[in-house]
């Protein structure tokens, strides 16, 4: 036997080690939990800092990584052909490449990515010291192929993840039991914020409980232990000119002070227009340390107001206090029979139908918004619209708006022939 056929197959072993190495690597530090790896570093960690720092700039990561591997596998490779060559001659040639591989692809692909998959936490922790060492040793060569990847890059990348596919992993994880149905909720509530609108979850106008500047004070304090609000706003003339909110705490404290001109209290409020998402709207009134905003529309006029809590509610749902009388918006009353109330959402009620938002197009928000443009007038008890599936009757209302409405989904032709 020649004596380097020995040698030979060590270093091939040995190749093949490495090359299992680098697949492994890239598996974990491409799926390691980065927020483990940080409260690990901030812990003190060593390994985990480096691991960080390698998760973190994971594209250098995997050039060298890809440089590294390439070479080995091009090295056991050429050893395997030269080593098959000399055992079996010309033929060695065809049964070093089938050789080498099934052994690359069990060895040192297959095997090694699937273990670091279920272990990427222990490989990346483990692997960070020797990574490093090669991102050092092969950063010319990263450089290099990192401007050669730029100019190839197109200009608009698009994210690697879509709102939509993140939607549909919480789908996934929620049902392999991993997310609650509240906490899912809440994570599709925070991702769909930045998509609301101030219009969309105003008090509109028409709801506003509001107090003219001059208001005898025996009325205020009856507004405020009828309505138990905590804030009023307060106006001069009509409600297009809103100048600012009284507080309940600081009208009572007065009262017991025994003065009567609430000039003193009134406190400032902003403007902003209805158009502004609730997300730019949350910072503003954050900003401003105020908890209510009028909300002005294209004209300029008192659209309605909206209150922190109301763009808290689009992120946790309804927050009632105790002495909140709970109306509900949406009642079954029967088959494909419903009640709701003429200031529920339209966007809410195809979303219990598991309908789009595009089946409706309209240029309100409510339901009883919808019928009165259906109808081109505020609607009477007992007048009746219809928009797609929907027949919508009208059981309560008042000379300014919609409050009760029958809803009946009727039957379409597809439900008929089933």
């Amino acid at each position: 036997m020649d004596s380097s056929i020995i040698p030979n197959i060590i270093i091939i072993i040995i190749l093949l080690a490495l090359s299992a190495f680098f697949s492994a690597s890239e598996t974990a530090f491409s799926t390691v939990n980065k927020a483990r790896l940080k409260n690990y570093a901030g812990k003190g960690n060593k390994k985990a800092v480096k691991a960080l720092k390698i998760a973190n700039a994971f594209e250098k990561a995997l050039t060298a990584i890809l440089i590294g591997n390439n070479i080995v596998n091009i090295l056991s490779t050429s050893i395997s052909t030269v080593l098959f060559t000399q055992m079996l001659g010309p033929g060695g040639v065809g049964a070093a490449t089938a050789v080498m591989t099934v052994m690359v692809l069990i060895f040192g692909e297959i095997t090694p990515k699937s273990f670091a998959k279920s272990h990427a936490e222990q490989c990346a922790l483990a692997f960070s010291g020797p990574i490093s060492l090669i991102m050092i040793i092969l950063k010319p060569f990263v450089w290099v192929f990192q401007f050669l990847q730029n100019i190839f890059k197109p200009k608009n990348e698009q994210p690697s993840v879509t709102e939509d596919e993140l939607k549909y992993i919480i789908d996934e994880i929620q049902e392999q039991g991993v997310l609650e149905e509240q906490e899912s909720e809440l994570v599709r509530s925070a991702l769909e914020f930045d998509e609301i609108t101030v219009d969309e979850i105003l008090i509109p106008r028409v709801n506003v409980t509001a107090i003219e500047r001059h208001t005898p004070f025996e009325d205020i304090k009856n507004k405020f232990l009828t309505e138990m609000y905590s804030r009023i706003p307060v106006y001069e003339k009509n409600i297009d000119n809103i100048v600012g909110v009284i507080t309940n705490k600081s009208f009572f404290r007065l009262m017991s002070e025994g003065k009567k001109d609430i000039s003193e209290i009134i406190q400032d409020i902003i403007h902003i227009s209805d158009l502004k998402l609730i997300s730019e709207a949350l910072k503003e009134m954050q900003k401003n340390k105020m908890h209510m905003a009028v909300v002005l529309d294209q004209y300029g006029g008192t659209k309605g107001i909206v209150t922190i809590e109301d763009i808290i509610e689009e992120l946790v749902g309804e927050i009632y206090d105790e002495d909140d009388e709970v109306i509900p918006s949406f009642v079954k009353l029967g088959d494909d029979k419903y009640e709701v109330t003429g200031d529920f959402s339209i966007s809410d009620m195809l979303e219990k139908f598991d309908l789009p938002e595009e089946y409706i197009e309209s240029q309100v928000n409510s339901v009883g918004g919808l019928v009165t443009e259906l109808l081109g007038h505020i609607a009477k008890v007992g007048e009746t619209a219809e928009c797609g599936m929907f027949k919508m009757t009208v059981v309560s209302a008042d000379e300014q708006k919609i409050n009760k409405i029958h809803l009946e989904v009727l039957k379409t032709e597809d439900d008929e022939d089933e």
